[in-house]
């Protein structure tokens, strides 16, 4: 489906207003125009589109008309409602000035050919929302488009229009700076957890060493330890009187 939707813009309103509207009548489509008095159908081709768009009040919307007809095409109505029962836009013939309804006076601007003629409507408000149909008018009849449904919604904040990504960044923010701080606390739960590991290594490690230690300051304390001979070994010294002679036993 052919159509346009202003970014940032809700597609309910669209859904509500495609719903409501009502196709073209047979005979009346976009793709041949009303029969003639004797019955048969003319040979007229009109085109529309875009089928929808949806724009802010204020902005502006193009809808292109494009007719092709073996007769004479003598002009182009651009009306708005519901077929039957329309209101006219605007009529555009090519050679004459163009007639536009009070409604919507100084908003309209035409371009192009009589038989592809885009309508540009600007300044929108929220009372143009509304199907708009294309009307060709032939010497032998006339043929109507499939229509335009247009959807006017309320002015966007001047942050949104600035930014179209405001909002997408209001909610990325806060999810960066949770998942900034998930990602910090489980940096510092591992440096903790790996410190403890090294802590725990380091004691065993120095347990085994003082026990190593102990077993050799008590290995060279035995090598080095002057050994003292028995009394038993101990030859009697003689017994000397006062006179240093050797006193007969």
């Amino acid at each position: 489906m052919a159509g346009s939707v202003a970014p940032g813009l809700p597609l309910l309103p669209v859904l509500l207003v495609l719903a409501a509207a009502d196709p073209p009548p047979a005979g009346e489509g976009s793709a041949r125009g009303q029969a003639g008095g004797d019955g048969r159908v003319l040979p007229a081709d009109v085109w529309q589109s875009p089928l929808y768009t949806v724009t802010p009040e204020g902005g502006s919307t193009n809808i292109t008309c494009s007719v092709h007809v073996n007769g004479t095409l003598l002009g182009v109505h651009l009306r708005q409602g519901h077929l039957p029962k329309t209101r006219k836009v605007t009529y555009y013939d090519g050679a004459s000035a163009p007639t536009v309804d009070e409604r919507f006076q100084g908003r309209v601007v035409f371009s192009g050919p009589t038989d592809r003629l885009t309508i540009t409507v600007q300044r929108l408000r929220p009372e143009d929302t509304g199907t708009y149909f294309c009307e060709a008018i032939m010497g032998e009849g006339k043929g109507w488009g499939a229509g335009t449904t247009v959807v006017v919604t309320d002015t966007l904040s001047p942050a949104a229009n600035a930014c179209p990504g405001t909002q997408l960044a209001h909610f990325t923010f806060p999810v960066a700076l949770a998942m900034g701080c998930l990602l910090v606390v489980l940096g510092l739960a591992a440096t903790c957890v790996l410190r403890r590991r090294q802590i725990r290594n380091m004691c065993s490690a120095r347990d085994r060493s003082m026990t190593c230690v102990i077993y050799e300051d008590m290995s060279c304390s035995r090598r080095n330890t002057i050994s003292i001979p028995h009394h038993n070994h101990v030859r009697p010294q003689p017994d000397l009187g006062p006179s240093g002679l050797r006193e007969a036993a």
